[in-house]
């Protein structure tokens, strides 16, 4: 449950400085904010794919 709330934070973080970036035209919150919203996919691309794998992979496992 921590990691998911991890997530979300870095991602709207992101968000945040993005928009922030865009609006006042601050090139450093601006590409603080790219970083945090690739940060924030990485770690959800990484927790789904591990519960993809745990989910599919173990029914097709033949029981011994």
């Amino acid at each position: 449950m921590n990691e998911k709330i991890l997530i979300v934070v870095v991602c709207l973080l992101g968000i945040v400085g993005v928009c922030y970036g865009l609006y006042k035209k601050d090139h450093v919150v601006f590409v603080a904010g790219l970083v945090f919203v690739i940060a924030g996919y990485l770690m959800f691309r990484k927790k789904w794919k591990s519960y993809l794998r745990e989910k599919y992979l173990s029914e097709h496992d033949p029981e011994p």
